[in-house]
């Protein structure tokens, strides 16, 4: 307990899954946890009981939503301490079913948004450097998909990559202008989350069988299982925290051993 005391954190896609767990584990470690989504009644229920912790709505898509978020943060709390880009979407289609459309929409919402945060949060985050002793913290949700190749999953891939590599060059940018912020990437495997659950709907509409679908998943890891949100946000508070001042453009694989296969 107490690990992030008295920080600010910022979540994206906060309203369910892999963004709440991480929200809900900040909090509990004593940061002030904005709990952010497109779905603000869905936020508002995954902060409500917990003192530290506020919901905000937030379209991750929009220069303008970003921009509001953040002139709220610096009048209440005049910094942010660390930023997690989390929210995405996922899609499974091949090339050839990728409509242009499909292909953009992948890139807004996962890759976009993380370049309108960082951007927009950047003065925060200086600041928040500046306040404090030790540098602020940006955690981008990447995938194993930003590093290994799946079939029918080319726009997710992609944008996923491109979350690993946007994350290192800010780390790099970042420390070379001595603005004080860590950016760091997380690449969850096979998490038994609610887009894992729509992953496999997908392959049943298209005539596979539910169990043997979550069973090859689960197998594709070495350990056997599904990864736990708890899992994944465990390794957003290390890399939120002071323990990891020293860890910068470093990705943190959380797949119980997938790509090491």
């Amino acid at each position: 307990m107490g690990r992030l005391q008295g920080k600010v954190a910022l979540v994206t896609g906060a309203a369910r899954g892999i963004g709440t767990g991480i929200a809900h584990a900040m909090a509990g470690e004593g940061a002030s946890v904005i709990f952010t989504d497109l779905r603000v009644e869905d936020a508002s229920t995954a902060a409500s009981g917990i003192r530290n912790a506020s919901a905000m709505m937030l379209d991750v898509t929009s220069p303008e939503s970003w921009e509001a978020a953040g002139e709220v943060i610096k009048r209440e709390f005049g910094r942010l301490d660390v930023l997690v880009n989390n929210a995405g979407i996922d899609m499974s289609k091949s090339l050839a079913e990728t409509a242009y459309e499909d292909w953009r929409r992948i890139m807004t919402v996962n890759v976009d948004s993380v370049f309108l945060g960082c951007r927009t949060m950047q003065a925060l985050l200086i600041e928040g450097s500046r306040q404090r002793v030790g540098n602020s913290s940006v955690i981008n949700l990447s995938s194993v998909a930003g590093i290994v190749g799946y079939p029918d999953q080319l726009a997710y891939n992609v944008s996923k990559a491109a979350v690993r590599h946007l994350t290192k060059s800010l780390a790099i940018e970042w420390a070379h202008h001595g603005f004080g912020i860590r950016s760091n990437s997380i690449h969850p495997g096979a998490i038994q989350t609610q887009m894992v659950e729509e992953h496999i709907a997908t392959q049943v509409s298209r005539g596979a069988v539910a169990d043997e679908v979550r069973r090859a998943i689960a197998e594709m890891a070495p350990v056997g299982r599904l990864g736990t949100i708890e899992e994944v946000a465990a390794a957003a508070v290390y890399l939120a925290s002071d323990e990891a001042s020293f860890v910068n453009a470093a990705e943190l694989v959380v797949d119980g051993g997938f790509i090491a296969r």
